[in-house]
C-alpha cells in the first residue's frame, strides 16, 4: 500500500476529541483541521470475569502518558507540563514538577521514564516541547526528593531538531530498554521525507546513553554525524507509544497512521519502515513491514490512532494464565483496546467505551492500566475478579490429647456460607497411605469453642444431603456433615474413636459458590512426622478468573506460648501445584526480602525468626502446602493459608 505523499491532507491528532459520532470524526480527520475538546468518562466495556475502578482522582488538564516507578508510584503526564503522581491510589495535590511547555497541537509533556538505577539515584526522565524560540522536544532528567524533583536538578540529556510551524507528530514515548539505554519515539513533524534521513532526528526511534551519550553500537553510528548516530531506526510517522516485553529484548513500536493503516512494528535496529513510500503491510525489500495493522473505521476493530502498549508480562499474576506474552494496545478515535497474541499474528477485542485512551500500562500488582482523557484525565484499573477457596483440606497424623489434627477457617462477607467437612481416614490406604487413622470423628466448632456439630459415621446422620452434594466418603467408619454457617471463625477437629491414632484428612468444602461470602485464612495443627506423617494442607481455587494473593505461614516454635509441649523446631515449607512442580519454598522467613515485605504488609509476621512463609499471587487450580522439619524433627506445627486479595 502506497502511502499519500502530501502528509498534510490529514489533520494533526491533538490530544483533544470531541463528544461526535466516529463517522463525523473522520470526515474531519481526512477533510480538515480540527479542534478537539476532553469529554466526560465512562464505564468500559469489558469481558466476563473482569471489572475495573478509577485508580487516583480526576486529573487537572490532558493526560498524554503515565510510567510506573520501580517504588509502584504512578507517574502521568499532562499536556500542559505538569507531572502528576498517583501514590498508594491517591492523587496527589502537589505536581512532581511543573514545566513551562509549548502544548498547542500535539506538544507539550509527552513522556515519562525512570533510570534503572531509580532506587538508588532517583532520576526521572521527561520527553517535552519547549516554549522559547527556537520551539524544538528536548529530553531532560530530573532528581526526585521525595515526591516532587529536587530544585534546580533538570539535567539536558538531548535536545531534538528544531521544530516547522506544523505542531503535529512529535511522538513522544520514552521507555529504558533491557540493554539499559533509553529509547525515544520522535515524530516526523509532519514532513514525510524527515523519516527518510540521518541528517535529523525526526520521524526516527532514538538509542542513548542514560547520560545523553550515544552507543557506539548504534547501527548508524559510523554512517550519520553528530546527535544523528543516535539513530536506531527509521521510517517511522509518529510513533506515539512503544513498549518493552518485559523479561525479552523484543520492541513493539505503534506507528500512528495517516488515512488508511494504523500498525504495531517489531522493533529492530537499524530497520526501516517505509514512511513515507509505505503505509501498512509492504512487499518491498528496503522496508520492515508492520506485524500486525488495522484500518480506520467505526468499528470495535478499526479507529484512527493507535495509542498504547504494553505487554502482560507482569512480576504478579493477576489475569488468566492464557494472557501472559500477549500484547495490549488501544485507538484514541475507537475508543477501545485490543489484544495481540504475538505466536499466530492475530488480534481479540478486549475493552470498548472509553474516552479517549492514550496510554496502557501493566503495574507490578499484575491488573491493567489505562489513561483515558474523559472528565479531564483519568486512570483506571483492571483487574480479573479473584478466584476464591471452593476446598481446603489439611492431611496429618492423628494423635491423642493435642495430636488431634485441627483445621481452621473463616467464614467471610455478608451472607451465611454453606459448607461441608469430611473426616477420611480409612480410603486413604487406597492412596498408599501407610497406617490410615481407622475411624475419625469430625467435630465442627465455632470460634469461642461452642460445638456446631459433630458427626462419627457418616451415615448416621445427613446421608441424603451429603450424597447429593457429592461428598460420600467412599468407607461407612468416615465422618461427615453439612452446615450454614453465618460469617466468623471455625474449627474442625478430627480426632480417632476410642483413641485411635493415624493419618488423617480434613477437608472443607464451598457448597454455595454464588453467596455473598467466602472461605478464608484457613489453617490446620497437627503433629508434624517424617515421610507420609508430614502435615500438608490442600487448597483449591476457582469460580472466578483472575489470581488470588495468597500468604501462607508454618509456625512451630511460637505455639509453645499457647501451651503446645512439643512444638515443630524448625519448620520448612513448600508449596506445590496440581502437576507436583515446586512453585516456592522457604526456611526462615526473613531470608527472602520482598517476600518477607509483602508478609509485613499484610501485618502476618511470625512470632519468630525460624517459621516459614510465602506470599504469592495462583491462579485458579489446585495447590498443596507441606511442612516438614529443616533437620528431620518433630513436633506439633500449624500451617496457615491466608486469602490476601
Amino acid at each position: 500500500m502506497v502511502r499519500q505523499q502530501s502528509n498534510q491532507v490529514k489533520s494533526q491528532r491533538s490530544f483533544y476529541i470531541p463528544r461526535s459520532s466516529f463517522k463525523a470524526i473522520l470526515l474531519l480527520v481526512i477533510a480538515g483541521s480540527l479542534t478537539f475538546v476532553s469529554c466526560c468518562a465512562t464505564a468500559a466495556n469489558l469481558p466476563s470475569g473482569f471489572t475495573e475502578e478509577q485508580f487516583g482522582g480526576n486529573l487537572s488538564g490532558s493526560p498524554t502518558a503515565m510510567a510506573f516507578a520501580p517504588d509502584g508510584r504512578l507517574f502521568v503526564c499532562q499536556q500542559d507540563g505538569q507531572l502528576r503522581v498517583i501514590k498508594t491510589g491517591s492523587l496527589l495535590s502537589t505536581p512532581f514538577v511543573t514545566l513551562t511547555v509549548d502544548s498547542s497541537g500535539e506538544r507539550g509533556l509527552l513522556g515519562v521514564a525512570f533510570d534503572p538505577n531509580f532506587a538508588t539515584n532517583n532520576y526521572v526522565y521527561l520527553f517535552y516541547t519547549v516554549s522559547t524560540s527556537p520551539i524544538h522536544n528536548r529530553v531532560s532528567r530530573f532528581t526526585a526528593a521525595g515526591d516532587v524533583a529536587a530544585l534546580g536538578s533538570e539535567a539536558v540529556i538531548l535536545e531534538l531538531d528544531n521544530l516547522s510551524s506544523a505542531t503535529n507528530h512529535n511522538g513522544g514515548a520514552i521507555h529504558f530498554g533491557p540493554d539499559g539505554k533509553l529509547y525515544i519515539g520522535v515524530g516526523e513533524n509532519a514532513n514525510g521525507a524527515n523519516s527518510q534521513t540521518l541528517s535529523n532526528l525526526l520521524g526516527k526511534m532514538l538509542r542513548i546513553n542514560a547520560d545523553g551519550t550515544i552507543p557506539t553500537d548504534n547501527p548508524f553510528y559510523n554512517t550519520a554525524t553528530g546527535n544523528n548516530r543516535a539513530i536506531w531506526a527509521l521510517g517511522l510517522r509518529n510513533p506515539f507509544t512503544f513498549a518493552f516485553q518485559p523479561g525479552t529484548t523484543r520492541l513493539f513500536i505503534n506507528d500512528v497512521g495517516q488515512s488508511t493503516w494504523e500498525e504495531i512494528n517489531d522493533g529492530i535496529a537499524g530497520s526501516n519502515y517505509g514512511w513515507p513510500t509505505t503505509e501498512g503491510p509492504t512487499s518491498n525489500p528496503a522496508f520492515r513491514s508492520p506485524i500486525y495493522y488495522y484500518g480506520h473505521g467505526t468499528t470495535d476493530s478499526t479507529g484512527c490512532a493507535i495509542v498504547g502498549g504494553a505487554f502482560y508480562n507482569p512480576p504478579v499474576l493477576q489475569f488468566p494464565s492464557s494472557y501472559i506474552g500477549k500484547y495490549f494496545f488501544a485507538d484514541l478515535c475507537g475508543g477501545w483496546i485490543r489484544v495481540f497474541d504475538p505466536t499466530v499474528g492475530t488480534a481479540t477485542g478486549f475493552a470498548t467505551g472509553i474516552v479517549n485512551p492514550v496510554d496502557l500500562h501493566v503495574g507490578p500488582d499484575g491488573a491493567l492500566y489505562y489513561l483515558a482523557q474523559g472528565s479531564g484525565g483519568q486512570v483506571f484499573r483492571v483487574s480479573a475478579l479473584p478466584a476464591q477457596a471452593l476446598n481446603i483440606s489439611g492431611r496429618a497424623r492423628v494423635e491423642a490429647g493435642q495430636g488431634v489434627v485441627i483445621s481452621g477457617f473463616i467464614v467471610t462477607g455478608s451472607t451465611p456460607k454453606r459448607v461441608g467437612v469430611r473426616a477420611l481416614g480409612p480410603s486413604l490406604a487406597n492412596f498408599g497411605i501407610p497406617g490410615p487413622l481407622a475411624d475419625p470423628i469430625i467435630q465442627l466448632n465455632r470460634g469461642d469453642g461452642s460445638l456446631v456439630m459433630v458427626n462419627d459415621n457418616w451415615k448416621n446422620t445427613q446421608q441424603a444431603e451429603i450424597t447429593a452434594a457429592g461428598l460420600a466418603p467412599s468407607d461407612d467408619r468416615e465422618a461427615a456433615l453439612i452446615a450454614t454457617l453465618p460469617t466468623g471463625n471455625y474449627t474442625a477437629v478430627v480426632s480417632g474413636k476410642n483413641g485411635g491414632t493415624g493419618v488423617a484428612l480434613a477437608e472443607v468444602y464451598d457448597l454455595d459458590q454464588a453467596a455473598d461470602s467466602r472461605l478464608a485464612n484457613i489453617s490446620t495443627r497437627a503433629t508434624v512426622g517424617t515421610g507420609s506423617n508430614v502435615l500438608i494442607g490442600g487448597f483449591i481455587t476457582g469460580s472466578k478468573i483472575g489470581a488470588t494473593r495468597v500468604a501462607i505461614r508454618a509456625l512451630g516454635p511460637s505455639l509453645q506460648q499457647f501451651g503446645i509441649a512439643n512444638p515443630l523446631p524448625d519448620p520448612w515449607l513448600a508449596l506445590y501445584d496440581a502437576n507436583g512442580t515446586l512453585l516456592a519454598s522457604d526456611d526462615n522467613w526473613q531470608t527472602h526480602p520482598n517476600q518477607a515485605a509483602a508478609i509485613a504488609s499484610y501485618g502476618l509476621v511470625p512470632p519468630n525468626n525460624l517459621e516459614s512463609v510465602i506470599a504469592i499471587s495462583l491462579a485458579p487450580g489446585r495447590y498443596t502446602a507441606i511442612v516438614t522439619d529443616k533437620n528431620n524433627q518433630t513436633g506439633i506445627g500449624l500451617i496457615e493459608i491466608y486469602d490476601e486479595q
